[in-house]
């Protein structure tokens, strides 16, 4: 019989443990991944239980999971009527969802074991910095806590005020719409409490709760750098790059979306056409700011115009900006995309915006991003169409479809008709959505550095 001394078998634990580490070590993507999954499957939990329904018996496994993924992914599609179906305990869980979800687990995980005096290590704060896609771990726990002061601020701020508008109506409930609604517009969730699948469409003349309900989406869709930049560099010319373009980009898309939804639908009666101006507009711009990545809406979008559902498509697969609560392929990617094709035909030799320049890696990526996101859409597309069996007709399933990958929410009536396997395929792309294409890509994909350097030789193009 063989004896090992004890030098020995610290060797070995020592080698096997290596192993071990080396063999099940998840990369910083993956453990973003992992994360909203782990969260998503809670909350499905969660909603299965009877204290999570109003009729006692729990959500069934498939509804759970969507409404989990879509709570957690702040998207809002969802396939139960939250006011109705849902218990206190429920709404609870869904609004518990909807907030972590905006900022990130790995946002309120942090600030915990900061709090209790947790020391991060090296591994861990490159996890924080892809999580919040940054290209440095320097500030990365100011810039949480900035995160966690911003969002408590806006929410308490809106709470307070929706609540006061509430109150007439719904007394000391008023509360609890005022609370859950500011979370889900700064989040840009889309969740509602006022039932039937309606949205805001049954409150057409409350121009105080579109004003309530948009600025919140417009502060959580333009990021936290933004904010700050905005409240603390001190004038435009001392505004960082990304805020420049993030700030000039929303003002372009809001504006070039609220025209475009007026013109198409003032002549729709069954949406604005019989409404005052002032109220046309009010509706368009409320829409174009939602349909970027919130999902309230006020009016019947299955009653809206094949060219204003085109519209809304483009907006919502643009979606919000980097470090938003936002979805999408992201503003500044949108922007650089534009500028880069605006470059060649100009035959600039640098692409350039605001007296700076942009890297040749950003713009591959951004590229990169836009190309894989409608590759995605189109595959989903095909995929949904073919489970539907074309009961819809092809425009309602990509509407659809995009909805999820923007984490918009935005429903065209045709939701709940979903069999399993069609719920469980826009929850995977509802999770891509809010996860981002490159973090979701690169926990499956091994990246290669190569210092080989091959001839380059001319192909013919366009």
């Amino acid at each position: 019989m063989l004896i090992k001394d004890n030098g020995e078998e610290d060797f070995l634990h020592k080698v096997t443990n290596v192993k071990a580490q080396q063999k099940f070590r998840l990369k910083p993507t993956q453990t973003i991944l992992l994360s909203f999954v782990l969260m998503i499957a809670l909350g499905t939990l969660l909603l299965m239980l009877p204290a999570s329904t109003t009729s006692g018996e729990g959500l069934p496994v498939m509804d759970a999971l969507f409404v989990s993924t879509s709570a957690s992914c702040v998207t809002g599609l969802t396939v139960v009527d939250v006011k109705n179906d849902l218990s206190f305990f429920g709404k609870c869980v869904l609004l518990m969802l909807i907030q972590v979800g905006g900022l990130g687990i790995m946002t309120f995980a942090t600030m915990a074991a900061h709090a209790m005096g947790y020391r991060f290590r090296l591994k861990q704060s490159i996890i924080l910095q892809e999580s919040l896609n940054q290209s440095g771990r320097a500030g990365l726990f100011g810039l949480i806590r900035r995160m966690i002061i911003y969002t408590l601020a806006v929410e308490g701020f809106f709470a307070l005020l929706l609540t006061w508008h509430f109150y007439p109506e719904f007394g000391f409930d008023a509360l609890g719409y005022g609370i859950f609604h500011a979370v889900s517009a700064f989040c840009n969730a889309g969740f509602d409490l006022f039932g039937n699948y309606d949205s805001l469409c049954r409150r057409p003349d409350d121009f105080f709760l579109m004003a309530g309900i948009g600025l919140p989406i417009i502060l959580g869709g333009i990021g936290f750098t933004v904010m700050y930049d905005v409240l603390h560099a001190g004038g435009w010319r001392k505004f960082s790059l990304h805020t420049k373009i993030v700030l000039v980009s929303n003002v372009l898309l809001i504006l070039g979306g609220t025209l475009l939804i007026w013109g198409i639908e003032t002549g729709n009666s069954h949406t604005i056409g019989e409404m005052p101006l002032g109220q046309q507009l009010a509706h368009s711009a409320f829409m174009s700011v939602s349909c970027r990545t919130a999902g309230f809406n006020t009016f019947d979008l299955a009653q809206s115009t094949q060219i204003t559902q085109l519209v809304m498509i483009i907006l919502m697969f643009i979606g919000a900006s980097p470090l938003s609560t936002g979805g999408g392929i992201k503003g500044t990617t949108f922007f650089v995309i534009m500028r880069s094709v605006w470059a060649v035909f100009r035959g600039e030799s640098e692409l350039t915006v605001f007296g700076r320049a942009i890297s040749k890696e950003l713009r591959d990526q951004a590229f990169a991003i836009f190309t894989i996101g409608t590759i995605w859409v189109v595959a989903m597309g095909i995929l949904l169409s073919v489970i539907d069996g074309e009961v819809h007709d092809l425009e309602e399933v990509i509407f659809e479809t995009v909805s999820a990958f923007g984490t918009v929410g935005m429903g065209i009536g045709i939701t709940l008709s979903w069999n399993d396997w069609g719920k469980g395929l826009l929850a995977l792309t509802m999770l891509l959505g809010r996860v981002g294409i490159m973090t979701f890509l690169l926990s499956f994909i091994r990246q290669k550095q190569s210092t080989i350097k091959h001839p380059e030789e001319d192909i013919m193009i366009g």
